[in-house]
């Protein structure tokens, strides 16, 4: 018996727009994660993604725009991805190692903080978009502290210090660690990362799952 010949759906006009602005903000995040956003210039971003200059225009006003598209994209899978894994959790001492994991995983993904320290530093250098990619960046730190309080709520204990001292710190500490693990693999090792992302967690938010007793009061 012959098979029928697979056919391809037609995308329509919209879905074709929603996958050519996919492409563009997949190609802009690899070319700032490598290269920073001053070297993303809009013509190396369009090659990248294989369109002309002239689609990238049909989807985006700006390079500024492209970029405050790109950070709300990943901004949302960021919160996503944490509520996702607190989901998951059934018991107290698993919606404490959900945080750890998340956090350990955030530290160790060198991609993500070199990602948010560029657009801290474009933002500092570029006073005219620094308002909006500031504003954005503090609703996704304010979402990361709503869970850290979600987190002690569910442990029934009290937090060591204010939740956003915690969220703040562990945030800043993660991205350090990244940079001077990619900026200086011989320092911090892709394999000892994980052990000192733990043990600060541990330290910093007063948690430890692993621990007898870490979740009395």
């Amino acid at each position: 018996m012959t098979e029928a010949p697979l056919t391809r759906k037609r995308l329509t006009r919209e879905e074709s727009r929603a996958q050519t602005r996919d492409r563009l903000l997949d190609a802009t995040y690899e070319i700032v994660v490598r290269n920073g956003i001053e070297e993303a210039s809009i013509e190396d971003i369009a090659e990248a993604a294989g369109f002309s200059r002239g689609a990238f225009y049909s989807n985006f006003e700006s390079k500024e725009e492209l970029l405050c598209a790109l950070l709300e994209r990943e901004k949302e899978g960021w919160q996503q991805e944490l509520r996702t894994l607190m989901g998951e959790a059934t018991s107290p001492a698993e919606i404490i190692q959900k945080a750890r994991t998340y956090y350990v995983d955030l530290g160790a993904n060198s991609q993500r903080c070199t990602f948010a320290l560029a657009v801290r530093l474009y933002a500092l250098r570029h006073p005219s978009i620094q308002p909006k990619m500031n504003e954005m960046m503090r609703q996704d730190q304010e979402k990361v502290v709503q869970q850290i309080q979600a987190v002690y709520s569910a442990a029934g204990v009290e937090p060591p210090c204010s939740p956003d001292i915690i969220a703040f710190g562990l945030l800043a500490i993660a991205q350090g660690l990244a940079l001077t693990q990619v900026s200086d693999p011989d320092a911090i090792s892709k394999e000892l990362l994980p052990h000192i992302l733990e043990t600060l967690f541990d330290r910093i938010s007063g948690l430890d799952a692993t621990q007898p007793g870490a979740l009395a009061p």
